[in-house]
């Protein structure tokens, strides 16, 4: 079974995620009958809100937040994004493009290009203003209960051990 078939077999698995998959070296192409069973069980998985909440609070709240707004995002782009929008407990300053492309080869060591960091930084700028609100909202709504979320768990946890 090729990776065209086997995306269309097994719903929600992309064929972007299994292209991951094969460069990752978790199934091989074409795939064999245990690649196949392990597909199945993938699915299954990811079907499940149960797994995927599960999966999600392995996440920080304001990562959770990100990764849900903009699931299109990678690695790279969630961090350019949050190069630019302000934290809670940081003072807020403008970072240059030129400052974002310095870290990015830093820290990960590739060259990304300026103008996609200009994209990212223009849709960060969006969710800053209020009248372009839609995403902000969606933003800013999902941080809000992630943060709640994470802090009746954390007073849980100390109710427990008490």
């Amino acid at each position: 079974m090729n990776l065209e078939e086997a995306a269309a077999t097994y719903r929600p698995v992309s064929q972007k995620a299994l292209k991951r998959l094969v460069n990752d070296g978790l199934i091989s192409e074409p795939l064999t009958d245990s690649d196949q069973h392990t597909l199945s069980v993938l699915c299954q998985i990811w079907s499940s809100e149960w797994y995927v909440a599960q999966m999600n609070m392995t996440f920080k709240p304001d990562k959770r937040a990100l990764i849900l707004a903009f699931p299109n995002f990678g690695k790279i782009e969630r961090y350019i994004l949050n190069s630019y929008l302000p934290d809670e407990f940081k003072q807020k300053s403008r970072v240059s493009i030129m400052e974002v492309s310095k870290r990015i080869r830093e820290f990960f060591h590739i060259e990304y290009p300026e103008f996609k960091i200009m994209r990212i930084r223009q849709i960060a700028y969006n969710m800053l203003r209020n009248r372009r609100g839609e995403t902000r909202k969606l933003f800013l709504a999902l941080s809000a209960l992630e943060r709640k979320s994470s802090q009746k768990r954390l007073e849980k946890s100390v109710k427990k051990s008490k």
